[in-house]
């Protein structure tokens, strides 16, 4: 009789025939973990090697040809096979054995086996409890023991605290949860076991303060500690039942109501002592808890007289089960958690350490536990995210870029030319963009500025340093009424003679394109930008479609960089060799959050306005003041002056 273990041995190979495509299985290989760790367990097979595969199938759809290869070969090799007979990909050189396994691969796929496991945990670690009939049946985190012998061969696989591979192995290996609670945990972006610690909840309910049922107010969300007098079940008039508890304490009694919930009274024997929480109300003229939740005080309580977590759900997931699965979650995978901050940073910061913060996050033992914990891990969110951008930059300066520099005669030349003075706000943003565009390195700068400041000559005089080497520029907008905005500004200040200075550019040498340009404008457009005649570019996202091909794009410029995602920008960079790129934004940000969330730009602040600009005048009005802003504006049409108004 064929075994599971034969039939994916089969499913492995008949992988390798179809050249690694991942379409040996219906959905991809990486749904096999959907039923393989099971039959693998059942089968005896060691908790490290089902961990192992399990990871690797996971990662199966995102290799590239060699990696799938790599795997395979690593699977059949945990499971014992041979691997020699596997085909060899067609662009793999002969010179390389087929059974050479690539060294990512290998340490990954074979650490289970490599490594002498030092001890071994019982059989059904913390995690994988077995759920029992009802969330009031059984204390969490006790673990449920199956009446068959453990076999010797079957030990849990206990990762090491700097290489944890188990926190990335699927969701599904954790008892409890199965093929169609996996499903269900992907709506919420839970894949692998790392997924559910990191599984926040949303909010909390606050049930840690006990109250005697004497104190208890109509609205309020408590919780109480009362023993169980009596529960009975009561047929209603619309045909529904009722199931009313009747609880008490030293100070009185209380009511607790149920409809069509009858498997309540396995529970709530008389004489039983109970943690109660919920919403006090009123029915029937007296004060009633409506479908509370409860526990035994005598086990570990999630639901009841604590803070308790309040996750996001989807269909098919309760709020008890999903609490209870990151409780046994947590106690058994929440140790092999690497602490990545060094301790001196922990100190400074007044940080508590990361596998600490995990438990208090989901389940805090008061709220100052809980501020602590949710501290930390903003902590984390923000000190990776600077880490990322710092990369960014380093990455960035570690490109070549084409150096352009003029003199201090020329750009005196262009400032003079100019229809208005700069201010010093402006004079100081043209020598960061100067400075930047000579050096061998690609300029990655933010220029931020408020409306009306005067960011657009600035870039217009840095584009005009690359163009006058020989380069093109490009500047990307929004939308198409500030593109065309920026193509008659930048027209009226490149291509009209001034003060007798001959234009710095020809009429035709300015192009625009956006969505509304014509088919027959577009063939002559990019025909110019291959050719080189046309030396500026402005237009919408537009340009960074493919038929767009620059003969020698030099610098880039990005209006509102906000409003575009970082591959829209990345595409027009890749229009040129590495081009000098400058952004510019009217929105302000603080200091905080350019270090954090642009650390990769170095900023140059625009905070003077041009002489002679009018102050500009902000007013909120509420609708039932629309009344006013009519009349302000036909008061401004009677004066002369004009007004428009824009719909979203």
């Amino acid at each position: 009789m064929e075994t599971y273990r034969d039939r994916f041995i089969k499913m492995l190979r008949f992988e390798a025939r179809q050249g690694y495509e991942n379409k040996a299985v219906t959905g991809g290989l990486d749904h096999l973990n959907q039923t393989w760790p099971t039959e693998a367990r059942m089968a005896g097979l060691p908790e490290a090697t089902v961990l192992q595969v399990s990871d690797l199938l996971m990662k199966y759809p995102n290799y590239d040809l060699l990696q799938r290869r790599d795997a395979i070969m690593g699977i059949l090799r945990l499971l014992g096979q041979e691997v020699r007979s596997l085909p060899a990909l067609p662009a793999l050189s002969a010179s390389k054995p087929a059974e050479v396994i690539s060294p990512q691969i290998a340490a990954e796929a074979q650490r289970a086996v490599q490594t002498k496991l030092k001890s071994s945990v019982s059989e059904k670690p913390a995690n994988r409890v077995s759920s029992g009939k009802t969330p009031s049946a059984e204390a969490p985190g006790t673990t449920t023991h199956s009446q068959q012998k453990p076999r010797s061969s079957r030990t849990n696989f206990v990762p090491s605290q700097a290489d944890p591979v188990g926190l990335n192995a699927a969701a599904t290996v954790i008892r409890g949860i199965g093929e169609k609670q996996g499903k269900a945990l992907q709506k919420l972006g839970v894949n692998r076991i790392k997924d559910l610690i990191y599984l926040f909840p949303r909010r909390y309910d606050d049930y840690s303060k006990l109250k005697p049922i004497a104190h208890l107010f109509f609205g309020e969300e408590v919780t109480i500690v009362a023993e169980v007098q009596s529960a009975k079940m009561f047929n209603t008039k619309n045909g529904r039942k009722l199931l009313e508890a009747v609880v008490s304490d030293s100070t009185g009694s209380l009511r607790l109501l149920w409809f069509n919930q009858e498997w309540h009274l396995r529970y709530l024997k008389p004489g039983t002592m109970v943690s109660i929480s919920g919403k006090v109300e009123s029915y029937m003229g007296r004060l009633v808890i409506m479908q509370p939740d409860y526990e035994p005080i005598d086990q570990q309580q999630l639901h009841t007289n604590r803070i308790v977590p309040v996750y996001p759900l989807t269909a098919t997931i309760s709020q008890k089960w999903l609490r209870k699965t990151i409780f046994n979650t947590l106690q058994y995978w929440v140790p092999k958690v690497p602490e990545f901050l060094p301790d001196f940073v922990l100190d400074q910061g007044d940080l508590i350490r990361l596998d600490e913060a995990l438990r208090q996050v989901h389940f805090p033992d008061n709220q100052d536990s809980l501020k602590a914990a949710q501290g930390r891990l903003a902590f984390d969110e923000i000190f990776l995210l600077q880490l990322g951008v710092l990369r960014q930059k380093r990455d960035w300066q570690d490109l070549t870029g084409a150096p352009h520099t003029v003199s201090d005669a020329w750009l005196e030349r262009q400032v003079k030319a100019l229809p208005f003075p700069l201010t010093k706000a402006q004079h100081a943003a043209v020598e960061d963009l100067r400075k930047d565009l000579a050096r061998h390195r690609p300029m990655n700068r933010l220029l931020q500025g408020d409306v009306g400041s005067g960011k657009t000559v600035v870039a217009a005089l840095g584009m005009q340093m690359v163009i006058q080497d020989g380069g093109q520029a490009a500047l990307m907008a929004p939308t198409s009424i500030l593109a065309e905005q920026h193509a008659r500004t930048l027209s009226k200040l490149l291509t009209e003679p001034k003060n007798g200075e001959k234009a710095f550019l020809k009429p035709e040498e300015v192009a625009l394109l956006t969505g509304d340009t014509k088919k027959k404008e577009r063939v002559e457009l990019f025909s110019g930008l291959e050719s080189g005649r046309i030396k500026l570019l402005i237009g919408t996202h537009a340009l960074i479609e493919d038929p767009v091909k620059f003969q020698n794009l030099q610098m880039v410029v990005v209006d509102e960089q906000h409003r575009f995602g970082v591959e829209q920008r990345a595409a027009l960079r890749q229009k040129g060799s590495n081009p000098h790129l400058l952004v510019m934004t009217a929105t302000p940000i603080p200091r905080s959050l350019q270090l954090t969330v642009f650390g990769d730009l170095d900023v140059s602040i625009m905070d003077e306005m041009p002489l002679g600009r009018k102050p500009i005048s902000t007013t909120i009005l509420m609708p039932a003041l629309r009344d006013r802003a009519y009349h302000l504006v036909e008061s401004q049409v009677q004066a002369g002056h004009q007004a428009f108004i824009i719909y979203p």
